[in-house]
């Protein structure tokens, strides 16, 4: 499974919002049940993911970000995907190797329950200076991960660094060392408050020059710009069909 230059969010609340997206062209799209849906919402809006991803295959890479292992929601949202149309489960605030444990004993009871012969990948998202610690050991800690990513916003927030100063870049060369180690690629955030399309260009560009591989995306026209700056996707040059 290649790693995507471009992951684009869709609220798992706000379905009606993934025509317009596709029409940008990401390499994956990531469809958010964690913090992009109200508490009171979440559980309509897993049912509605599932529901969509059991009956739609959608011509891009599938992820989804489901709530974290504090949540208690994480089994309901994982278990909830048997059946769906998904490729990669993105973990948020994974902090150690054992957090990933009882996502991939969930995911293998899935795949051995349908029988289809596939393998859901994981990516841990870094988001506390203990994660931050932790990277090269949560990569390299289940062939199902795919990449790192970094989740700037909370571990800028938990840290009091700057979020575009200096400390930024240490928390990105910091990620894109341990993903390095782990032998996996590192893929970069992109904060909310970011429309400008030149501002998001010369982020990208300094992530790239950290090592980074590819970049989350928060609105379609940042798509073709995160594809431009990452180049050909590394693993394959023609990402396959979900």
């Amino acid at each position: 499974m290649f790693e995507p230059r471009s992951k684009l969010f869709v609220s798992g609340d706000r379905l009606d919002g993934l025509e317009d997206a596709l029409l940008s062209r990401p390499d994956a799209l990531s469809i958010d049940l964690e913090d992009g849906v109200a508490d009171q919402s979440k559980a309509a809006a897993r049912d509605a993911v599932s529901n969509f991803l059991r009956a739609t295959r959608l011509p891009c890479q599938v992820w989804v970000r489901v709530n974290g292992l504090s949540s208690r929601q994480l089994v309901a949202d994982v278990l909830a995907l048997a059946g769906a149309h998904v490729d990669v489960i993105n973990l948020p605030k994974v902090e150690s190797a054992s957090d990933l444990a009882i996502v991939a004993q969930l995911l293998a009871h899935i795949e051995m329950v349908e029988g289809a012969g596939r393998t859901i990948r994981i990516v841990p998202t870094i988001e506390s200076a203990r994660g931050l610690r932790n990277a090269a050991r949560i990569g390299a800690s289940s062939p199902r991960v795919l990449a790192l990513q970094l989740g700037a916003g909370d571990l800028t927030a938990s840290t009091g660094m700057d979020r575009s100063g200096p400390g930024l870049d240490l928390m990105r060369a910091a990620l894109s060392l341990a993903a390095a180690e782990a032998g996996v690629p590192a893929l970069d955030s992109t904060p909310h408050d970011m429309p400008d399309l030149t501002a998001f260009e010369l982020d990208a560009i300094r992530a790239r020059a950290l090592g980074f591989r590819g970049k989350s995306c928060m609105l379609p026209q940042q798509v073709s710009i995160a594809h431009l700056v990452f180049g050909v996707p590394q693993s394959t040059a023609t990402p396959p069909s979900v």
